[in-house]
């Protein structure tokens, strides 16, 4: 539509925005969209040309007042980066990208929406994953890592919307993918600490953050002598993007939350294809694609190998053994998953297992003569009444 989407996929007019994050989940997939040159079409009539370096070569988004943001460059750049874009005559100017996201970095090393709004995490960590796929070794890439590092906490050794804000699972999760993606060492304790608590924090049995589904800001900038103010909204599904990041875990995935967190994917998976939207209603918002495609791509893509772990390869079967349980027999291992298994089951239905047993344990009580049939009813009240509890819990989570 345009040569572009809107984040709201039925509403038009498309956005640069949307236009990039739709073209990056193409990307993923390995898939060739329809109406890729009307997409890089649209793109190129829609990057600022001006003498100001200070816009020149970014996008604005619908509503940002005609000023380029972070927002929207930051996607088109990293899309324009992981497709190899460059050189297409047809397509937007990738160096003049660069240098907007170059010439938009704080002082301070993060970005906010543009040079001299406050950093942010989320924009901050947009900027590192469109310079990553344009100019990894850059002194902004340095300076932005350096920034993000700075702003973890160090008593929960996760990251929030800014350095003043309590973690979230969202932006620590972002943020870890974002270092991955520039090549920081994760072995240290404090990326270690941020999986740690990444894990600790996660449910994967909701798609989104409760804790950040939406992140909302007041954008300030003076343009042409006068002061103009714009509100910006960012929709958050934390849970998929915590799965992204834990499949780039240095040392052990952990196994249990990505398989709840990908079977929770294909629980809520909507008839078209999308998930539900945070926002309500019944239309299809791009960032409920986004984050979903980005973790099944990962999931296909990321080898669960480690450095130090130990392959058996035969001809029907390869195990993967982590460094830690190398000096166990495969038999041990086996059993201990066996045994995961049954304490899964039973942790999913003991009130249905207590309501049976009280049910067949009652009926050869009264055959018995031991119990009257009023006090047999009065019994299985309880078994009945913690079975409801824990299904009500179960359709709270779905």
């Amino acid at each position: 539509m345009g040569g572009g989407w809107y984040h709201q996929l039925d509403l038009f007019p498309p956005g640069p925005t949307a236009t990039g994050v739709a073209l990056t989940a193409f990307h993923q997939c390995g898939e060739t969209p329809e109406h890729l040159a009307d997409a890089l079409a649209f793109l190129k009539a829609r990057q600022i040309s001006s003498d100001d370096p200070l816009l020149d070569g970014g996008w604005a988004m619908n509503t940002s007042l005609g000023l380029p943001v972070v927002e929207a460059t930051g996607w088109v750049a990293r899309y324009l980066g992981l497709a190899r874009c460059g050189l297409l005559e047809e397509g937007p100017s990738l160096p003049r990208a660069y240098q907007w996201l170059v010439n938009n970095q704080n002082e301070d090393g993060g970005w906010g929406s543009l040079r001299g709004c406050p950093s942010r995490v989320w924009l901050t960590c947009l900027a590192l994953r469109a310079m990553a796929q344009l100019h990894p070794r850059s002194d902004a890439v340095k300076r932005g890592v350096e920034w993000l590092l700075a702003r973890q906490n160090r008593t929960s050794c996760g990251w929030g919307e800014t350095e003043t804000r309590s973690a979230t699972v969202t932006h620590t999760a972002l943020a870890l993918m974002t270092l991955a993606e520039t090549g920081v060492d994760r072995a240290g304790e404090n990326i270690l600490g941020a999986y740690r608590w990444l894990e600790t924090h996660l449910d994967p049995t909701a798609i989104d953050d409760r804790h950040a589904r939406v992140e909302s800001y007041n954008v300030t900038h003076v343009t042409n002598g006068r002061q103009v103010v714009w509100h910006t909204v960012l929709l958050h599904y934390g849970m998929p993007i915590a799965l992204s990041a834990l499949l780039r875990h240095p040392d052990s995935p952990p196994a249990n939350l990505i398989c709840t967190g990908f079977d929770t994917i294909n629980r809520t998976q909507l008839e078209g294809g999308h998930w539900p939207n945070i926002q309500g209603g019944d239309s299809v918002s791009i960032w409920a694609l986004w984050p979903f495609v980005q973790a099944l791509t990962d999931i296909r893509d990321i080898s669960p190998v480690r450095e130090a772990d130990q392959i058996t390869w035969t001809q029907q079967l390869v195990v993967v053994q982590r460094r830690e349980a190398r000096g166990r027999p495969l038999s041990a291992l086996l059993r201990a998953q066996r045994w995961l298994a049954v304490s899964r089951f039973f942790g999913r239905s003991w009130a249905t297992i207590l309501l049976i047993l009280s049910t067949l344990t009652g009926l050869v009580l009264v055959g018995v003569g031991r119990f009257d049939w009023k006090d047999y009813v009065l019994g299985m009240i309880l078994p009945i009444g913690l079975l409801i509890i824990q299904e009500a819990r179960q359709r709270r989570k779905s």
